[in-house]
């Protein structure tokens, strides 16, 4: 079994707001990345939260989600990816990550990603043109020395350039997988950009 892990413990400085909580066309930004990993049948499910924790669970059913949270979110994102990669249940073989700030992110591109998975790839991604984008798969293999790099605000992305040879890619049409809302601007430009789906 492959889990799905969603990082969404961001302090949110750029934006000035909870991105978890986002409103992208009536629904929040992080229901509307539940939708892709539920639409793709990804049915094990890590939801690391932080200081806005109960506004979060109290406005977004995660009933069904494993909920962890990150005390000391201001360490940055490897904080939350340490504490997801340490909660993913051992039956899982590996692990897609996600980003709750990345709310177009389409079911077809998490399905493409999760059979590389399958196929054995130790790492992998989709790609959009030359640009990778997420979600990111790691082996379970990989946990232990992913970890021991962790670091500051980058996640994995000094390990995967460390391990390239590992990285396996493919070829998405979905703009999702590498649109995220960071900035106030980029939320405007989203509610005036074409019509996004999670159900590819």
């Amino acid at each position: 079994m492959i889990a799905a892990l969603v990082l969404a413990a961001g302090l949110g400085s750029r934006m000035g707001a909870s991105k978890p909580l986002l409103d992208i066309d009536g629904r929040p930004s992080l229901a509307r990345v539940l939708d892709a990993v539920d639409g793709a049948g990804v049915t094990e499910v890590v939801v690391v939260l932080g200081r806005d924790a109960d506004r979060v669970a109290a406005q977004i059913d995660l009933a069904a989600r494993h909920v962890v949270r990150n005390p000391a979110p201001e360490r940055g994102l490897s904080s939350s990816l340490e504490l997801g990669l340490a909660s993913i249940p051992m039956s899982c073989t590996g692990v897609l990550v996600f980003h709750a700030d990345m709310p177009f992110v389409q079911s077809s591109t998490v399905r493409a990603v999760r059979a590389l998975a399958r196929d054995g790839a130790a790492i992998a991604a989709p790609r959009l043109g030359d640009v990778r984008g997420f979600p990111v798969y790691f082996s379970r293999d990989c946990f232990a020395s992913l970890r021991a790099e962790l670091s500051g605000d980058t996640g994995g992305r000094g390990f995967i350039e460390r391990h390239r040879a590992a990285l396996c890619l493919v070829n998405v049409t979905d703009p999702g997988c590498l649109r995220d809302i960071d900035r106030p601007e980029d939320l405007v430009a989203c509610k005036g950009g074409p019509p996004w789906t999670t159900s590819g």
